[in-house]
């Protein structure tokens, strides 16, 4: 049996097979339009892929060696980063540029231990920090290290006292810009991917700078400030999230770091001074040690003035810091840093160029920019990054890799924001698995929510890391050590960590319990909070175990990762056709409801009525467990109908595209199209929740371009009446040969939104579904609309 055969097979009602495989001879004359590294990874095929037309020769080129080049128009003037700054969003308004690690942002004046930096109600800033994640919810606590804030006038350092009042009025904000005014000083911010530059213009008189280390959303645990002739260099220690960190200390260092900085003032200050716990205020000081210790430099100018101050961070040193800054801005001013910024992120808007109303464009490119977020890319000047798994900061030279981080967290981002980014930007694809396989090498277990910080930050549930691989070999993306991956994969397949904690084990937990692997289930008594949640996540991670090993030709490995993906139906209550918990001993949870979602239900940030579809992987088992084809779309609207659906939250994402996989696509063309009006706009609070690592966004992204997968882990987009009326995915050569692949429509989107027929390079197409090989290959989808169902594509 050759090892590079494998593939998967249709279900036999003609939907893709998400659980059945099978061993297929590859049909001949086929050839890949990815590049391959491995001889052994090969691009899992489905059945219908064995197209009669001639295709290229697969591309051989080291991908980062392939220019990839396209004409571009001006795309940033549709993004509004104040997008899902105000209510659940916490996205951060400030200056950043794709991927950056630094972000330059205010933080408004919240209570300590809030996870949002800023927050649109408020009406006071602290300050301007440079780390932050991107919408992040739930935990509490993380970053905003190393704060700057422009003062007049006397000095103030108490942090409440010194709080600056800002009116919205005077806020500006663009990719890579952010400006607001502070009573009478004009600040501006923009950055660099390892640094920022703040831009004051102050008045006539005194004018100073805060340098505060030990402000951030976690707490400061010591620091060292020096101020010199031209500005200061230090670093903070913080805990980012001390309850973590007091969970799992005695495992390993955790939940701590040190952020350095090289901060540069291009006028030279006249004064200085330093301070500590908001008091013990010594002018003319040069150096302070110790938490939540600051400075700060000053002049007093005859007239108004502007100064620019460069910042480096780094996670390395502080001389490191001061290379990063020499690298990304050297002699640059602000104005020339801003404009690079902005045509970083143009080039980088510019992968999809869409056509529509300027409303439904600015909706687009504002989910798109906040999906190029994360994962961050750590690493600094001259190819160095620290790792902190271990519970150190380890050092590494990158290797042509860049060390992608921050991921917060993945258990969101698996189903969105990396199925995007393989078409989207595939050529991070091999670093962000690399990245894992780093983090695995030192800490010796695969990360489900990565952060800038020792140790493991265990939050979130089951092992999305192994999706978010499965699906980048599946689509023939595989520049990355296939063997250490399976390594990794096994290892969280069969094992458990030390800390996981009985009664919190989904969150506490890094591996598998073995409860799961004894049972077929989690216990209720393992995590009341989450036991079936993680029942069935668990399962989705098998099913994507089963189709890595089988792409490696590792049949066994796959047949017993097949079997236990079926392990969903041990949390089924097939007498009434919803997942719930259950004891140790087998028997169910009492009381049960479906809409339950107190703290003890057994499902993580949902009910059963969510949980009940979360079977992505073998969605026609699914609904035969709900009791056939029309029971399940029944319960779909009953579901939909009765207000369970909550897009504000990823175990819902994948719910309204369940319709298409049975056969019924009007249902996900209304569904969809309902919770894009009803849910999402381009204003403050036009993000129904957190937006985590940019997975809701990513969610709009997708759902705008008419495409979903819902299973993140095979390589199949769902279709439905995209929001735009014509995308071009601009298709990287490095990686796939087509060029480019329109999605057009005939017939406004905006009052037709329905399909009648679609045709896929110009031959009818009667599926609702493409595979990811038919996109790679470039082409058009053009989809023909209607103003009512129909039913096209109901033949799966």
């Amino acid at each position: 049996m050759e090892g590079d055969t494998r593939a998967f097979v249709p279900f036999s009602g003609g939907w893709p097979g998400l659980l059945i495989l099978k061993v297929v001879p590859r049909p001949t004359g086929l050839s890949l339009p990815m590049r391959r590294r491995d001889p052994l990874a090969v691009l899992p095929l489905l059945a219908l892929a064995a197209c009669d037309e001639p295709v290229a020769d697969p591309v051989v080129a080291d991908p980062d060696d392939v220019p990839f080049e396209y004409s571009e128009v001006p795309l940033t003037g549709f993004v509004d980063p104040m997008v899902g700054t105000a209510g659940p969003g916490n996205t951060i308004p400030g200056a950043l540029v794709p991927h950056g690690m630094v972000r330059a942002s205010p933080d408004t004046d919240a209570e300590e231990g809030a996870i949002d930096a800023y927050r649109y109600e408020d009406t006071k800033l602290d300050g301007f920090s440079h780390t932050h994640l991107e919408g992040p919810g739930g935990s509490y606590n993380g970053y905003s290290q190393i704060l700057l804030l422009p003062q007049t006038g006397g000095l103030v350092v108490e942090k409440a006292a010194r709080a600056a009042p800002f009116d919205h009025a005077t806020e500006a904000a663009r990719p890579g810009y952010y400006a607001v005014t502070l009573g009478d000083i004009r600040a501006e911010l923009t950055a660099t991917s390892l640094a920022a530059i703040h831009r004051y213009t102050f008045p006539a008189g005194e004018a100073r700078v805060l340098i505060d280390l030990g402000s951030s959303l976690g707490t400061s645990t010591g620091g060292e400030l020096t101020l010199t002739k031209t500005g200061a260099v230090g670093h903070g220690d913080y805990s980012v999230h001390p309850l973590v960190g007091a969970l799992f200390n005695s495992f390993g260092n955790t939940a701590n770091t040190t952020v350095y900085t090289a901060i540069t003032a291009s006028i030279p200050p006249t004064e200085h001074g330093t301070f500590r716990d908001d008091e013990n205020v010594i002018e003319g000081g040069d150096a302070v040690a110790g938490a939540w210790s600051g400075g700060w430099i000053g002049w007093t100018f005859a007239e108004p003035t502007t100064v620019e101050v460069q910042v480096g961070i780094s996670y390395i040193s502080e001389d490191q810091a001061q290379a990063n800054v020499d690298a990304d801005i050297g002699d640059a001013d602000f104005d020339t840093i801003a404009e690079r910024a902005d045509e970083a992120w143009n080039h980088t808007l510019n992968r999809v160029v869409v056509e529509g109303p300027d409303d439904t464009k600015r909706l687009f490119y504002t989910a798109l920019y906040h999906s190029a977020f994360q994962p961050a890319d750590h690493t600094e000047a001259g190819g160095r990054y620290a790792v902190h798994a271990s519970g150190a900061a380890v050092v590494r030279d990158a290797v042509r890799l860049q060390y992608m981080t921050d991921d917060w967290c993945q258990w969101d981002s698996f189903r969105t924001v990396h199925p995007l980014g393989t078409i989207f930007e595939p050529e991070l694809r091999d670093d962000v698995a690399e990245s894992a396989l780093v983090v695995y090498e030192e800490g010796g277990w695969l990360d489900k929510c990565s952060w800038s910080a020792t140790g493991y930050s265990r939050v979130m549930i089951a092992n999305p890391t192994v999706i978010i691989l499965a699906d980048m070999l599946g689509k023939g993306l595989d520049g990355f050590d296939t063997e250490l991956a399976w390594e990794a994969i096994e290892k969280a397949g069969t094992e458990e960590a030390p800390g996981a904690v009985r009664g919190l084990c989904g969150y506490s937990s890094l591996g598998t319990p073995p409860e799961y692997l004894s049972l077929g289930f989690v216990p209720w008594e393992c995590d009341p909070q989450q036991s079936a949640s993680l029942t069935l996540e668990h399962a989705e991670d098998d099913a994507a175990a089963a189709r890595f090993a089988s792409i490696l030709g590792r049949a066994d490995d796959a047949s017993r990762y097949e079997a236990r993906a079926e392990s969903w139906q041990n949390t089924f209550d097939m007498s009434i056709g919803y997942a719930r918990p259950r004891h140790l001993d087998g028997t169910w949870v009492e009381p049960f409801a479906a809409d339950d979602n107190t703290r003890n239900s057994g499902f993580t940030e949902a009910t059963s009525w969510i949980y009940s579809f979360h079977v992505m992987h073998d969605v026609p088992a699914l609904a035969e467990a709900m009791g056939g084809r029309e029971a399940f779309i029944s319960r779909l609207d009953e579901f939909f109908d009765g207000g369970h659906f909550d897009v504000s939250n990823e175990p819902s994402f994948h719910i309204p595209w369940l319709y298409a996989a049975i056969g019924a696509p009007s249902g996900t063309q209304a569904r969809v199209r309902d919770t894009i009006a009803a849910s999402f706009s381009v204003t403050s609070d036009g993000l129904p929740g957190n937006d985590d690592a940019g997975a809701t966004s990513a969610w709009v992204v997708l759902a705008s371009l008419g495409l979903y997968q819902v299973d993140p882990s095979e390589p199949v987009w769902t279709i439905t009446t995209p929001t735009v009326s014509h995308a071009e995915l601009r298709l990287h050569p490095g990686y796939y040969d087509g060029g480019t692949f329109v999605i057009e429509t005939v017939g406004d989107p905006a009052t037709l939104p329905y399909i009648a027929s679609a045709t896929l390079n110009g031959e009818a197409l009667e599926r609702a579904w493409i595979t990811h090989e038919e996109i790679a290959h470039g082409g058009t989808l053009s989809l023909t609309l209607s103003a009512e169902p129909t039913a096209w594509g109901e033949s799966r």
